[in-house]
């Protein structure tokens, strides 16, 4: 074991940690935990029939705090060509789940209706995960997270794939606690599934030996599942790119869902190059019929300066068969002191939520159109 304290460092609300006997097996990522301060402008057009009820539900971006990643949405005001008649909240989870506001025109004068929001986000990754976790996890866990346990037709997780035992078993065997168990999977991931773009199951992932961040994660799902640990597919999009991005969520019953990135070859956290759940096609139509709108309007731009530390403030654990340098937080196999605050509520439960309270979101019925300020409890509500 080695000893390594982290000097103080205090941020707003953000609390310093010490850190002692941390694993050889991994690292400081960065002394202090890393921030980005982002303005995100979203464009829709909406077409409309002039004077016939038209509806469009535009992708909500989420707020959550983490036990290593926060999404604070700090502010969000839209601006009309023309007001809408109505708006409220709306969840589905049709092909990934999404929040949306959803906007009326009872009858809209113009055959098309400009909307643009503006967003301002803080992201921010710690350094540092408390988990003292062991499996296998409490009865209760697991009827909580049934539903983050099982097959999944839908994502295409299939834990119960026989052909799983024969690797899962020797990880969990190995391992000394719950976090090394999903290490040990992501290992296995990096170490023999190359990464090659098209979607697989997680089952043509295993058979083929190959596929890109959606099938890798699927395979993670499937696998840390067979072993019991609920985990969670999240969508996101890469800031200031037209492309998204997959990866996964673990918990920890002490630790909350942890983020871990397969194909980025990231350990306990993801690093501030994505916004979680931020769904880029809408819908638009009628009540009765509403169609998918494809396409990107999302501009992200740093408010302050920023630069992705996350490899190069880092010490690397190793190098996978495929070249890939794998890199991790600093795991400390203790109890979160009371000022790590753990986010209890899985990505895809608070995105189909819409009982949340107005003014815990990044924006409220009655507030819609000027700036909000958020600040989401732990568990996102």
């Amino acid at each position: 074991m080695i000893r390594h304290t982290i000097g103080i460092w205090v941020f707003v609300t953000f609390v310093a940690f010490s850190v002692y006997n941390v694993s050889a097996e991994t690292f400081l990522l960065q002394e202090k935990s890393c921030q980005r301060k982002l303005r995100i402008v979203r464009h829709y057009e909406v077409m409309t029939q002039q004077g016939g009820l038209t509806v469009a539900a535009l992708p909500a971006l989420m707020s959550f705090r983490g036990g290593s990643n926060w999404q604070v949405v700090k502010s969000s005001r839209f601006a009309y060509s023309e007001q809408p008649d109505k708006t409220e909240t709306t969840a589905d989870n049709l092909g990934q789940p999404r929040r949306y506001y959803q906007m009326t025109w009872n009858a809209p004068k113009a055959g098309k209706i400009t909307v643009e929001q503006t967003l301002d986000v803080e992201l921010t990754c710690f350094n540092t995960l408390y988990t003292s976790a062991r499996l296998p996890y409490s009865d209760m866990v697991l009827k909580r997270f049934a539903g983050s346990l099982g097959v999944d037709e839908q994502d295409k997780i299939n834990p119960n794939n026989q052909d799983l035992g024969a690797i899962c078993d020797p990880i969990v065997k190995k391992a000394r606690n719950a976090e090394d168990v999903v290490e040990g999977v992501c290992d296995w991931i990096n170490e023999n599934i190359k990464f090659v773009k098209g979607q697989r199951t997680s089952d043509e992932a295993l058979i083929q030996r190959q596929g890109s961040c959606t099938p890798m994660s699927r395979l993670a799902c499937s696998m840390l599942r067979r072993i019991g640990i609920p985990c969670e597919m999240v969508d996101a999009k890469f800031i200031g790119k037209d492309s998204g991005h997959t990866f996964i969520e673990v918990y920890f019953p002490d630790a909350g869902w942890i983020f871990y990135d397969l194909s980025n070859w990231n350990r306990g956290y993801k690093s501030l190059d994505c916004l979680m759940t931020a769904g880029w096609a809408y819908r638009s139509g009628t009540p009765n019929k509403m169609n998918w709108v494809e396409g990107y309007f999302c501009m992200e731009k740093d408010t302050t300066s920023y630069a992705d530390r996350s490899e190069t403030g880092s010490r690397l654990i190793r190098k996978s068969p495929h070249g890939k340098k794998i890199v991790s937080t600093t795991v400390v196999a203790q109890k979160p002191p009371p000022s790590v605050k753990s986010r209890q509520r899985p990505i895809k439960e608070l995105i189909l939520d819409t009982t949340i309270p107005s003014g815990q979101r990044d924006y409220s019925d009655t507030m819609l159109g000027t700036a909000e300020t958020t600040t989401p409890s732990a568990d996102g509500k």
